[in-house]
């Protein structure tokens, strides 16, 4: 099942919710208001093989654009 992130628009807090395909959240983990939405999450993918060619990369984790491994956990 997906994990989909949600923004309370009552009590201000972001959550994510794990839920069935074609269903929502109904309510908010901390308030349970119904005043809710879905988040545009990013997500990320490693592709064997595949070199970076920006020239501005740095010489930190492969898999993402940060400096330190421990930061995504490769």
């Amino acid at each position: 099942m997906p994990i989909f992130e949600y923004h309370c628009n009552d009590c201000e807090a972001d959550f994510a919710e794990i839920v069935a395909q074609g269903e929502e959240a109904e309510r908010c983990r901390c308030c349970l208001s119904k005043n809710i939405a879905k988040k545009f999450s990013c997500f990320a993918t490693r592709i064997e093989g595949a070199t970076r060619s920006d020239s501005s990369a740095s010489s930190g984790c492969s898999t993402c654009s940060s400096h330190s491994c421990s930061t995504c956990g490769h």
